[in-house]
């Protein structure tokens, strides 16, 4: 049995560093705006340039996690934090709520507030604090 959970984490480990991590930084990131596009198909084209915030914050987690628990990458780093400084600069509204949605230039387009936008949010300044060790 424990070589059966050993070959599907190795399984796992695998797909997870060598097929979807790499799906996601090579599409997802918007190099032009900052933060990252929510909507993408299997090939990675970007169908829709709207970001929702629970996604922003999403992939802040998961490439702080991925650098506080997996590995040290510096690339996954700083991925994390420009995607942090593009939640911070247009995530929220005058009186700190987050809003749910924003154009690809950060401008709001949802702002009808929703609980997801505030946990993801607060998940990845929280990861990113770990990382950093600076405040969130």
């Amino acid at each position: 049995m424990n070589t059966e959970f050993s070959r599907l984490s190795e399984k796992y480990r695998s797909e997870l560093l060598e097929n979807i991590i790499p799906f996601w930084e090579k599409h997802s990131i918007d190099r032009e705006n900052g933060g990252f596009f929510t909507c993408l198909d299997r090939q990675g084209h970007v169908y829709d340039t709207d970001k929702f915030i629970w996604l922003q914050g999403r992939q802040v987690w998961m490439f702080t996690s991925l650098y506080n628990h997996l590995q040290k990458n510096e690339r996954w780093l700083k991925i994390a934090e420009d995607g942090a400084t593009f939640l911070e600069k247009y995530g929220r509204d005058t009186e700190g709520n987050w809003y749910f949605s924003l154009t690809s230039e950060g401008k709001p387009l949802i702002s009808p507030y929703n609980i997801f936008s505030d946990c993801f949010a607060t998940m990845a300044f929280a990861q990113l604090s770990k990382a950093t060790g600076k405040a969130a």
